[in-house]
């Protein structure tokens, strides 16, 4: 049962030292036969999980119009999609900071992380700041849910193979690899990768390759990668309508917003609202405002399966085979941005990856690049450990479709 899932997670992280025994005990003691959707009174001294409850009241300030006061003071129940057994793994994992790189002056890189299950858009889960000394407290800044950031080459499936998908492109076409130059803009492979006459489809997004990208983006049209990204649910309004864009250039997003366009993969084509809260009820037990469930149809479930079986290479074969999780099948993808000042140093990096059950999408990065604070290599060197501990730690919880 869940019980015995949850305690062999326990012991295998105990075994693999990411959490100490008294540690172990603290999270046993979590009732498993209590209310997954968890309930919210107005008490802030007492809380357990504060990225979520944070993330709660900004929904419900920014889309039900409550005031933080109305929240605290009226004796409002407020009821979400949070499960614990996501919630509190995910933070144990946070938890473990030596899990995240910190610059030489000792500031740690921040990082977001959202689990949402894609056929509702229910926020099971979400940590929103890395637990170094005590500044996870009530009300501060939540890294998946409002920063803005470069998505990277996570957005390749999106604005790049998708349409590709969608205009009849086999798996196996072979893309151009070795196009360096496009009138003014110059392009080349991450990391020095080498080019070739031509590389298939599947592989070009297994191993996030920038040149076939951009020839694909180039082929099919500036437009149909924009009409994707905003069919997706990017803001593509203020984004320079450049062959750059098949990288990720000019785009700013979040793992939260990353999360319900990954969705789509995950549930046939139909991406749902992602959201945190299911119903308020007032103090006398009225429901004053609800969730209603709602999917829009984004792709073809055909498209959606095409892309789910390429996604599937990033985690066997591509970028993200050391943040495959043990044991569980994902698709995914990975995603970088380049230092300005040292293409071999990262702004951020992402690492996707999603089941018929659960999406999780996870940033790391510091919240502003320079000199003094930048992320060492590729995501394989950091956010691939957090992600990977954190798909360990919740995929036992889910119904393993």
């Amino acid at each position: 049962d869940s019980t015995n899932r949850r305690d062999t997670v326990l012991q295998n992280m105990v075994a693999a030292g990411y959490i100490d025994k008294n540690q172990e005990t603290e999270a046993a003691e979590v009732d498993m036969t209590s209310q997954l959707h968890d309930k919210y009174e107005g008490k802030i001294s007492d809380y357990r999980y504060p990225s979520y409850f944070d993330a709660v009241v900004n929904e419900a300030v920014s889309k039900y119009n409550l005031t933080e006061e109305e929240i605290v003071n009226n004796g409002y129940r407020i009821y979400t999609e949070l499960d614990q057994n996501y919630q509190a793994n995910m933070q144990i994992v946070y938890e473990n900071i030596s899990l995240f790189p910190r610059a030489e002056d000792g500031t740690f890189a921040q990082s977001g992380s959202v689990a949402l299950e894609p056929k509702t858009g229910g926020v099971r889960g979400v940590v929103g700041q890395v637990a170094d000394n005590d500044k996870t407290g009530f009300r501060n800044f939540n890294y998946a849910t409002q920063s803005k950031r470069s998505p990277g080459s996570t957005i390749k499936p999106l604005v790049v193979y998708t349409p590709a998908v969608e205009a009849g492109w086999a798996l196996n076409k072979q893309l151009d690899n070795h196009t360096m130059q496009y009138d003014s803009y110059k392009v080349d492979n991450y990391a020095g990768i080498k080019t070739s006459r031509e590389v298939p489809m599947y592989q070009a997004l297994a191993e996030s390759l920038n040149l076939p990208a951009v020839a694909t983006v180039n082929d099919l049209g500036v437009d149909k990668a924009f009409e994707a990204g905003e069919k997706f649910g990017l803001n593509m309004e203020k984004v320079d309508r450049v062959l750059g864009v098949a990288l990720g250039s000019g785009v700013e997003t979040n793992p939260l917003q990353m999360a319900q366009a990954y969705a789509a993969f995950a549930n046939e084509g139909l991406m749902p609202e992602a959201h945190f809260i299911s119903r308020i009820e007032n103090a006398s037990g009225q429901v004053i405002a609800s969730h209603k469930n709602s999917q829009k149809r984004v792709i073809d479930k055909s498209v959606a399966d095409k892309m789910t079986s390429m996604m599937l290479g990033t985690f066997t074969n591509g970028t993200g085979i050391s943040s495959s999780p043990a044991d569980y099948i994902m698709a995914g993808k990975t995603g970088t941005t380049e230092a300005v000042f040292n293409p071999e140093y990262t702004s951020d990096q992402w690492v996707i990856g999603y089941t018929p059950d659960v999406v999780i999408s996870h940033w790391l990065g510091f919240p502003t690049t320079d000199e003094n604070h930048y992320l060492a290599g590729s995501t394989s060197n950091g956010a691939a450990h957090v992600f990977r501990n954190i798909a360990n730690t919740i995929l036992p919880y889910t119904s393993g479709s």
